[in-house]
């Protein structure tokens, strides 16, 4: 990925622009104050926090909403394709924490305009992060992050459950390499490591709230063997089960 241009600009009332073959690269817009921006559905009102990504030779067609309009805006190119599959390109993207995108914005725009002995070390993290951070961000504002979101919350109410990959998958209609994908990109963690952590904590709550074996409480967790459980409550906490209720438990 490489920044060609940045930078932050307003512009009259009366601003216009209208690009019917867009530009030869990637164009991000970050909006800062009311606006519209045609898409394929009509002209749609726009709210200051709001992204917008171009793809190369996409039309670009938005104006000021009748006052002065201004916005951070970068030209990127990548040899390879900047977001995943689906994403909402020339739509314009509500952001839930904007602040965060303007506050790195502007990391990068000082890092632009310097020159330091780093800076394409840095650029190029930086660009990344603001990708993977509007990547993250239509993520989940697409149709399938409810679904995810909803089967995580079921894993921890039912640690205990046969939790497959390949069944979960299918019930999503995705493929178990894509169910991945998507799980780790919303939750930073994988599907497998959050069974592991719901059952864990489901064991320590029991250790201390009960008195049953560390066998029943294997299978109360959805252990078919208790050696098994030992070593992933070990790795997860870096103590026995005995040791955590001897210690925790006084």
């Amino acid at each position: 990925m490489n920044i060609l241009r940045m930078g932050e600009t307003t512009h009259e009332e009366s601003f216009h622009a209208l690009r019917p073959n867009g530009h030869d690269c990637y164009l991000l817009l970050l909006v800062e104050t009311p606006a519209l921006f045609e898409t394929e559905e009509g002209w749609q009102k726009v709210d200051p926090g709001t992204a917008v990504l171009y793809l190369p030779r996409q039309r670009h067609h938005y104006r000021a909403d009748g006052q002065p309009y201004t916005d951070c805006w970068m030209y990127l190119e990548s040899s390879t394709p900047l977001m995943f599959e689906g994403f909402p390109f020339g739509k314009p993207l509500p952001l839930k924490e904007s602040g965060r995108f303007f506050a790195l914005f502007h990391m990068i725009l000082d890092e632009f305009f310097s020159s330091r002995r780093t800076r394409e070390g840095v650029l190029g993290a930086l660009a990344t992060a603001l990708t993977e951070m509007l990547a993250a961000e239509a993520d989940m504002q697409g149709e399938l992050f409810p679904p995810f979101l909803a089967l995580r919350e079921a894993v921890f109410r039912s640690p205990a459950a046969e939790w497959s990959v390949k069944e979960q998958a299918k019930k999503l209609g995705v493929s178990s390499g894509y169910f991945h994908v998507l799980y780790k990109r919303y939750f930073h963690t994988t599907f497998l490591s959050d069974v592991v952590a719901a059952r864990v904590q489901l064991a320590e709550e029991l250790l201390l709230s009960t008195e049953q074996s560390v066998e029943r409480i294997a299978e109360r967790c959805g252990y078919g063997c208790c050696e098994h459980f030992i070593r992933q409550f070990k790795k997860c906490t870096s103590t026995t089960p005995h040791r955590f209720r001897r210690e925790r438990g006084k």
